[in-house]
């Protein structure tokens, strides 16, 4: 039987941040996933900022993540076309001059978003994990089964090598198998919201396109009748997946080759000299759902296997990401005997409204893509009634060539349809306005860094954030409690470049300032009485040009007597404006944040 402190089942982007989020806290994992090695067939492409900042604490730096992302222009812009070079519109997040201030005010990362395949990301992630003595990853590894005793956990694996099946033992289970997870399956955990929105078939292609592209972008949106669908450029030198809808309850997956999408990709493509080989095709079902529950015993679903949500919006892997980065710090507390278990029911609590948050929005997203389309005179149904007429009686008796021409005759009209977007400058107009209105699936800021946790392992001040008129392409910093530890630029000063410098995923930070003896006596005396680790930062020794600590001291919305406790996770824990603090507050305020039973000390 092998003994491991947490075991993690899968070894996509959340299992395996997860594996280094404990690792770095001290914490020993096992990963045992089923296929030979990372994904093949791209899926995600997009890391927002606050994976970034999650990746940076973990070691990565932004130069080796960039490395394998598409230059920053081209994940600026999404187009809507007929072929790829015949445009309609187009959404340019770098235009907007006042959209870039925005990033560059909030975000300490050169980049916003990195628009990265996630098969690069994880065999950049990988690299790391392999390197580190606390992660054991097992390749071809089945997880079958487990067995929660309440102290410990065993799970059965199957060496898929070798065909013969061993127990690891560990204190906890993360269950982070993906949308099918066989874990929370397993568990019994139900799923709640729509399951199935719209079945996708995906080709997967390898080529250099550069040349061929008028104009570089992450994703473009293809509107013609005679291949509908969308290029994904995961790296328009590299890797390119079509995505394509296809209507199961009257098309066969057998028909959708290897062959139909290379022709397909030549037609949305515009030209079909281009020379197109299709590596690997994947269908795959849209669904908005969020699982029951988070936790079960000593077993943690982490990622897709709690939410999977549509990929408008790019919100599903990141979701996972910030999962990982929440609940391992807790895991590690409980692991390390400074908090109870019941720390681990605040996960939940803080990371379900956040994923039943984003999930909405990106079934927003998706629903308001459609406005583009019916904007040229297309229903949202109309491929779908397409196949149903296709896989009619009538129509299957006919020859394969009368079928052919009919489906050309039907595809020409909706070519009409099209061509009127070139005569028509009220359609013009409606178009382009039409794709102005989805610049909130791509600009995100409120959605990635804005959330504020309501309950869970921290203390409400009684205060009221302050909420921006569109809460998914704003940001109102602040330090409520729950709320991101805001980053301001520090760069003037000769010690820091940013706020989040002051925090490391190792520690909790308490914030006081000049007038704050009272909490810097009281650090004093709780630090020699616990294993907890804690750091005191007094804002008015940092050493700060004047105006930079103004700005500092604005930001922390606390007076000169006042005190911050950052989390390990980078979260507002506690905020005291304005209180003074007697000797035994601080040890109250952990057994609170924490989840201790409230016990005395001296």
């Amino acid at each position: 039987m092998e003994p491991t402190q947490v075991l993690i089942i899968g070894a996509g982007p959340s299992g395996m941040i997860s594996a280094l989020c404990l690792a770095k806290l001290g914490i020993s994992c096992t990963i045992v996933e089923r296929c030979a090695t990372t994904s093949q067939h791209p899926k995600a492409h997009e890391l927002n900022t606050r994976s970034i900042e999650i990746l940076s604490e973990l070691g990565f730096t932004e130069e080796e993540l960039a490395m394998e992302a598409s230059p920053e222009s081209d994940g600026a812009r999404i187009l809507f076309c007929k072929s790829i070079n015949e445009e309609f519109g187009r959404i340019d997040l770098e235009e907007d001059q006042t959209r870039q201030a925005k990033y560059e005010r909030h975000l300490q990362s050169q980049r916003p978003y990195l628009n990265i395949s996630q098969t690069a990301l994880e065999k950049i992630i990988l690299n790391k994990v392999k390197k580190h003595p606390l992660i054991k990853v097992l390749f071809n590894h089945q997880w079958q089964s487990l067995e929660d005793t309440g102290t410990h956990v065993d799970s059965k694996i199957l060496d898929r090598t070798t065909n013969k099946a061993h127990t690891i033992r560990s204190q906890y289970v993360l269950g982070a198998d993906g949308a099918g997870s066989r874990c929370r399956k397993l568990l019994g955990i139900k799923m709640e919201g729509p399951e199935n929105i719209q079945d996708f078939a995906s080709a997967y292609f390898e080529t250099n396109l550069r040349e061929h592209i008028k104009t570089p972008a992450k994703l473009y949106w293809i509107l013609n009748p005679f291949a509908p669908g969308t290029f994904i450029a995961h790296h328009i030198e590299k890797r390119w997946v079509y995505m394509f809808p296809v209507y199961l309850n009257y098309q066969k997956k057998e028909q959708f080759t290897k062959d139909f999408f290379e022709k397909l990709i030549q037609i949305a493509l515009g030209n079909t000299s281009i020379n197109v080989e299709v590596k690997s095709i994947s269908f795959w079902r849209m669904s908005a759902q969020l699982a029951k529950q988070y936790k079960k015993g000593n077993v943690i679903l982490v990622g897709d296997a709690a939410h999977r949500f549509p990929p408008t919006g790019g919100l599903g892997m990141n979701t996972g990401i910030a999962d990982a980065h929440n609940i391992c710090w807790k895991l590690a507390a409980v692991l390390n005997g400074v908090a109870s278990p019941a720390l681990l029911e605040t996960y939940e609590k803080e990371r379900r409204p956040i994923a039943a948050q984003n999930s909405e929005e990106s079934l927003r997203n998706y629903h308001k893509i459609m406005d583009v389309p019916e904007v040229f005179g297309f229903k949202r149904t109309d491929l779908e009634t397409l196949a149903k007429i296709h896989a009619s009686a009538p129509i299957k008796w006919l020859p394969k060539f009368i079928t052919c021409k009919l489906l050309r005759i039907v595809n020409s009209f909706a070519e009409q349809k099209l061509e009127r977007y070139y005569k028509n400058p009220s359609l013009r107009a409606k178009v382009h306005q039409v794709i102005a209105d989805q610049i909130p699936h791509f600009d995100r800021i409120g959605l990635d860094i804005g959330y504020i946790y309501e309950e869970g392992a921290l203390i409400p001040d009684g205060t009221t954030p302050q909420i921006p008129v569109d809460q998914v392409t704003e940001y109102i910093p602040s330090t409520q409690p729950g709320a991101r530890f805001p980053h301001l630029d520090l760069s003037l000063s000769r010690d820091y470049n940013s706020t989040h410098d002051l925090i490391s995923y190792g520690q909790f930070t308490l914030m006081i300032r000049e007038d704050g003896d009272a909490w810097a006596e009281a650090y004093h005396r709780f630090v020699q009485d616990t294993r907890i680790n804690i750091k005191l930062i007094r804002l008015s020794e940092l050493n700060l040009p004047l105006k930079v600590q103004q700005n500092l001291v604005s930001l922390c919305e606390i007076d000169t007597d006042g005190a911050l406790l950052i989390r390990p996770d980078g979260h507002v824990a506690f905020r005291a404006k304005s209180k003074p603090v007697d000797s035994f507050t601080i040890a109250h305020l952990f057994d609170l944040i924490l989840q201790n039973e409230l016990t005395e000390r001296v």
